[in-house]
């Protein structure tokens, strides 16, 4: 039948039976045996529609009465009858439960579908794309069981699909039906019809249903089925009206407006579109292949938020794993880091408190052995004379005599490196009188301006100096270099010389002193490149204070190279900050550079003469013991090392896992799998699986012998058990929609 216009107007026999029946009251035409008829629901073209109730199960059906013969197509009722007998069962269908062909008026008996028609749910108003999808896909798994028991319907639009308790959809009025098999044409409603399909010597193709598929989504999303026009096409015959519709359909721009519904998106859009093809060829072959398509783009669209937050959530896990390795990474490192710098800070710290201990107890012990001379009777009694010495010769070789023999027992308590020690006596007006080695081209020589002498810190001039020797105590000169030491630095150590050392108020004779070489040992043995620097916080001759006296680099130049002093201000800072903890520990940097250029690790330790008996001398020289911070890192530099390798090989296996499982789930949401592996997966995960052919194994939909049209050819279904079976059957009440023009058999 065609919609190609509005709703016929009832005639004056129609109005006057309506008058009646409001009138009198309806009363069934007729009474069904085992049914009570209890209430009226319509009535159309060929009769009425009465609610019953089975008295034994008390279920409530829906009774057609055809009780106008008058112009009714006895063969398309039995069409209807028979397709409805086939689909008997069949849930998407509504059901047919018996047949009263010999009734006076005919009748049968089908399922009560309370929420009547998709036409009247439309017209309540607008439904939820969500919804919409849902019937698109019910409708479609409806056709593809009809099309699966060989019956196509030729006639689908909103109003022959009925709603039951559910508000699921079931397929009515087959009266346009055909078998898969059959060749006879079939028309449709206007707008819901297969353009192909208006034409009285077309053969039935399961596109058919699919174009009208189609054109119900369309409908349902935007209110009008695809490409309609309120005005009628032509006002001709039949083929006249056929052909103006097809040209129409075929001629038409393509139905865009579902594209702007909400939740509409485009792959979606290109499913309806691929529907509503005009060309049959163009179109999906059958139901089955829209339900596939549209199984396919909800796994897509369900897979598309899954694998976003799947991603996402990889990417935070990836995340949170660098995070917390690194951290790991570097708490470790750092841990490690800062114990072996820890370890490595107390040894270089012991190592500098024992060098200074020693060299603080070479310095008592030179102390000791001038005061041991300071108080030796000839010594002071020959300083004693002064000035006398000048003209005594003898009396000065004996004072040679004497140092000469104090040195030679002082060296014999040192190494070979202190062996260039001289020994001197100077008297009260700062004259040396003696020396070991003796040197007479020196004897007679004023010293009054040496610090030595006179204990002032600095030198004076060599012309001058004050009236007589002022030390009072033993004394450490400031460091100096001797021109016949070369690149070596010395000093001199000094004690007063007392004419009696009993008396309270004894007078000042003179000085007794050593000058001694500071060349010396600097290597610590171990494996690491360690040293002991000695460094003077006291100023030199030029004022300035930090000078490195004892140094590695000291004993590399070569004989007759320029020696440049250097000094180290962050020692001088730290001697003058009182016990404060070395500022410079970790990032100490040796201001000799060049070889020794880079961090060090450096403790230091005051040089402190007699600490042990209460009054301790600072000497102020500082011994400073440092070492190479990379060479004592490398146990860490090899932790670090193999910690990274192992974080990025479980790096790479967390991300081939994570590759692994991303591609595990795509694979499996993937509809259409490609490999056996894929469909196993899927089959696991309880998701269908598209097969060669198009067909789902698992979607739930039924399954069977597909014919090449879309649907399986069926034959000796069992007819239900009461059923009364004609010849000629009645037709269901006409469309609601438009004008009906009977089909040509």
């Amino acid at each position: 039948m065609i919609d190609g216009g509005p709703t016929p107007q009832m005639g004056d026999n129609e109005c006057s039976s309506a008058r009646e029946l409001s009138l009198k009251g309806a009363r069934p035409p007729a009474k069904v045996p085992g049914y009570e008829q209890e209430q009226f629901l319509g009535s159309g073209a060929y009769g009425e529609v009465w609610v019953a109730v089975n008295r034994n199960s008390g279920r409530k059906v829906a009774i057609k009465f055809y009780t106008r013969r008058g112009g009714l197509d006895w063969a398309s009722l039995a069409r209807e009858v028979e397709k409805l007998r086939y689909l008997f069962s069949d849930r998407y269908v509504v059901q047919l439960f018996e047949v009263g062909w010999e009734s006076d008026p005919p009748y049968y008996v089908m399922e009560l579908m309370e929420n009547g028609s998709l036409e009247d749910l439309l017209r309540a108003g607008p439904i939820s794309t969500h919804d919409a999808v849902s019937y698109f896909r019910e409708i479609a798994i409806a056709l593809v069981h009809a099309h699966n028991k060989g019956i196509l319907h030729c006639d689908l639009k909103p109003a022959n699909i009925l709603l039951d308790h559910d508000h699921r959809p079931r397929l009515a009025d087959f009266g346009q039906s055909r078998l898969t098999n059959e060749m006879s044409p079939a028309l449709g409603t206007l707008y819901y019809m297969a353009p192909e399909q208006a034409d009285l010597a077309a053969t039935p193709d399961a596109r058919w249903d699919v174009y009208a598929l189609g054109a119900v989504i369309y409908r349902i999303l935007t209110g009008k089925p695809p490409h309609y026009q309120s005005q009628p096409l032509t006002t001709g015959n039949l083929e006249a009206q056929l052909t103006a519709y097809r040209k129409h359909i075929l001629h038409s721009t393509k139905a865009t407006e579902h594209r702007m519904v909400p939740g509409v998106n485009a792959e979606l859009a290109s499913i309806i579109e691929r529907c509503l093809e005009p060309i049959a060829s163009k179109r999906f072959a059958n139901p089955q292949a829209v339900v596939s398509a549209l199984d396919a783009w909800q796994i897509r669209r369900v897979r598309q938020p899954i694998l976003a937050f799947t991603g996402i959530g990889f990417v935070l896990l990836m995340i949170l794993m660098a995070v917390v390795g690194t951290y790991v990474f570097r708490t470790a490192v750092s841990t490690a880091r800062q114990g072996v710098i820890e370890r490595a800070l107390e040894g270089n710290q012991f190592a500098a408190r024992t060098e200074a201990r020693q060299l603080g107890m070479q310095i008592q012990f030179r102390w000791a052995q001038l005061e041991g001379a300071a108080r030796d009777p000839q010594i002071r009694g020959l300083l004693a004379k002064g000035e006398a010495l000048k003209a005594d010769p003898k009396a000065c070789e004996e004072l040679d005599a004497i140092l000469t023999a104090r040195r030679a027992r002082s060296d014999r308590q040192y190494d070979e490196a202190n062996r260039s020690s001289l020994w001197f006596a100077d008297d009260w007006l700062g004259y040396q009188r003696g020396s070991a080695p003796a040197y007479s081209s020196q004897r007679h020589q004023y010293r009054g301006f040496r610090d030595y002498f006179h204990g002032l810190g600095r030198e004076l001039d060599d012309t001058t100096g004050p009236a007589k020797a002022i030390i009072s105590s033993p004394h450490r000169s400031m460091v100096y270099r001797r021109k016949s030491e070369g690149s070596n630095w010395s000093v001199a150590f000094s004690v007063p010389v007392w004419d009696d050392p009993t008396e309270l108020f004894a007078e000042q004779v003179g000085v007794v002193g050593v000058t001694i070489d500071l060349r010396g040992r600097t290597r610590i043995t171990g494996t690491r490149e360690r040293f002991a620097v000695l460094i003077d916080t006291r100023a030199d001759a030029t004022g300035k204070r930090g000078l490195i006296v004892r140094h590695p680099y000291l004993d590399e130049l070569q004989p007759g190279a320029e020696m440049l002093p250097h000094y180290c201000n962050e020692v001088v800072e730290w001697s003058d900050s009182g016990k404060q903890p070395f500022a410079s520990e970790l990032t100490y940097d040796d201001p000799v550079g060049g070889n020794y250029s880079g961090d060090w690790l450096a403790s230091v330790e005051r040089v402190i003469v007699r600490p042990e008996e209460g009054n301790p001398v600072d000497t102020g020289w500082v011994i400073l013991v440092q070492e190479r911070k990379d060479e004592v890192l490398e146990p860490v530099t090899a932790l670090q090392w193999q910690l990274g390798r192992g974080g990025a090989i479980a790096g790479m296996f967390l991300l081939l896992i994570i590759v692994l499982v991303w591609t595990g789930t795509v694979s499996v949401l993937d509809s259409s799998p490609k490999s056996r592996m894929t469909r196993l997966l899927r089959r696991w995960a309880g998701l269908p699986t598209t097969t060669a052919g198009g067909l789902s194994t698992t979607s739930g939909t039924a399954s069977g012998s597909v014919h090449p049209s879309g649907g399986s050819l069926q034959r000796g279904l069992a007819i239900p058990p009461g059923t009364r079976t004609l010849t000629h059957l009645p037709q269901s009440p006409t469309s609601r929609d438009g004008l009906d023009v009977p089909s040509r058999e």
